[in-house]
């Protein structure tokens, strides 16, 4: 497993070519965050179309929770956000390229076409619809403390 691991972490340092922008090259400085295996929320279901500088460093946001997509902005760091981390990369030709910003991309940090498949709902609609307060009797214990008064079959 650790050479497998090795392994992956040297054919991410080589060079990666983009689609459609023949000969450019990018290169991941720090491969531990290029491979790991948690994906970000995404920050948007298309790639954007960034100029890049040859020899100049970015940090492509992989959270999603950047303010200043698709690059980094540091809000991975606040405690309990997540623990995916910025990937660091060069390119090593000036020009346009295709950066993901669904997060899902085998392909860090540029697009693979991973966000046609991305759901089109976010992941928090399920979880606020499987939480029914409306015939908890604790609920209308609080509520009636509070003073709320009951209204067409519930509290407002």
């Amino acid at each position: 497993m650790l050479l497998r691991t090795t392994a992956r972490a040297v054919r991410s340092t080589m060079m990666l070519s983009t689609r459609g922008n023949k000969s450019s090259s990018i290169k991941i400085e720090n491969p531990s965050a290029a491979m790991l295996p948690y994906k970000g929320v995404d920050a948007a279901k298309k790639p954007v179309k960034v100029e890049l500088t040859a020899g100049k460093s970015y940090f492509w946001c992989s959270c999603g929770h950047s303010a200043t997509q698709p690059f980094c902005d540091g809000t991975h760091k606040r405690p309990g956000t997540t623990n995916v981390r910025p990937v660091k990369f060069s390119v090593e030709k000036s020009g346009n390229y295709l950066l993901c910003q669904c997060k899902q991309t085998e392909n860090r940090p540029l697009c693979d076409g991973s966000h046609k498949n991305v759901p089109g709902k976010p992941r928090s609609v399920d979880a606020s619809q499987a939480v029914m307060f409306g015939d908890s009797p604790v609920y209308e214990g609080v509520a009636y403390k509070l003073g709320y008064k009951p209204k067409s079959g519930g509290f407002h």
